[in-house]
């Protein structure tokens, strides 16, 4: 089921959201963060990196009540939060380990 609010592609699998706290700074850092998770993880796992303040990004802040900035989640097909990680965001390699761990795909291990 994709987010049908947002301009989001659906894929069938799950979902990796990045935010920044809407600084340039941070969203250059967290885009680069972004494109190495997205080489890390498989092929059908859609790694979106979204400003809270713009675009799709305050839709889905508000659809998941996050408050605390940077965040990154991985989000279910059903649209649920299967893990989150705020303010203190691990490497790309051990958000791809957490993704292994949930989906039993191995990319990049």
């Amino acid at each position: 089921m994709a987010l049908e609010f947002t301009h989001i592609p659906d894929r069938n699998a799950p979902a990796v959201y990045i935010f920044g706290d809407g600084t340039l700074e941070t969203e250059q850092s967290l885009k680069q963060f972004g494109e190495k998770l997205d080489e890390l993880t498989p092929k059908d796992t859609r790694v979106v990196y979204l400003n809270p303040n713009d675009g799709d990004g305050p839709s889905i802040v508000e659809l998941y009540g996050l408050s605390q900035f940077p965040s990154v989640m991985i989000v279910m097909k059903d649209e649920t939060i299967e893990q989150q990680w705020d303010q203190n965001i691990p490497e790309p390699d051990e958000i791809a380990y957490a993704l292994n761990q949930i989906t039993g795909d191995v990319r990049g291990f």
